[in-house]
């Protein structure tokens, strides 16, 4: 099985950002929650995500970090979102300068983004071909811990899942991802 498509969300109100980890772990995808435009930045710097959603409650920050995040290798053609309570023709202009592909309206469900998102990605991108695996033994039976994990349980916690570290969970006030690397069996 491949590595799963990887979300960076940054969302400042901990229940929406909660419930969209939530979705997209239920659908298997590896998410990173951030706090801020900056901490959404170093997990883009680390890894190519296949979505990111930037809040613009964050306010420039958001902006910034889009424009940042657009420069950096492999994200010309991923799609960046930001979200925003009442999107304005002014927020939508600063958007599109930042290189964002759209402003979504919240509230708003995992699916309602993917549908959203689904104009600018192509056709056999993971993002969208990408299929949970089913409920069950053998979906427990998959994650197996990693032996050498350094990271400590709680808020810089990370899983295995077929000799790959994925961190899913909102990282402290430095961000510090490990690259994907093989394990040792």
């Amino acid at each position: 099985m491949s590595t799963p498509p990887i979300v960076i969300i940054a969302e400042p109100d901990p229940m929406i950002s909660s419930a969209l980890r939530v979705e997209f772990t239920h659908l298997d995808f590896a998410v990173f929650l951030a706090a801020s435009g900056r901490e959404a930045e170093d997990y883009a710097a680390h890894a190519v995500a296949h979505l990111v959603v930037l809040d613009t409650k964050l306010h420039l920050q958001s902006y910034d970090a889009c424009v940042r995040i657009r420069r950096r290798p492999g994200y010309a053609a991923r799609p960046i979102v930001l979200t925003a309570n009442n999107p304005t023709a002014r927020m939508k202009a600063a958007a599109d300068k930042a290189g964002a592909n759209l402003v979504l309206a919240k509230p708003y469900s995992v699916q309602d983004l993917l549908n959203a998102v689904t104009p600018f990605v192509p056709d056999n991108d993971l993002l969208l071909s990408h299929r949970a695996r089913g409920p069950g033994m053998a979906h427990a039976q998959e994650w197996v811990p990693a032996s050498n994990l350094t990271w400590q349980s709680g808020i810089n916690s990370a899983l295995t899942r077929n000799g790959r570290l994925l961190p899913i969970v909102r990282g402290g006030n430095s961000v510090s991802i490990p690259l994907y690397r093989k394990l040792v069996s």
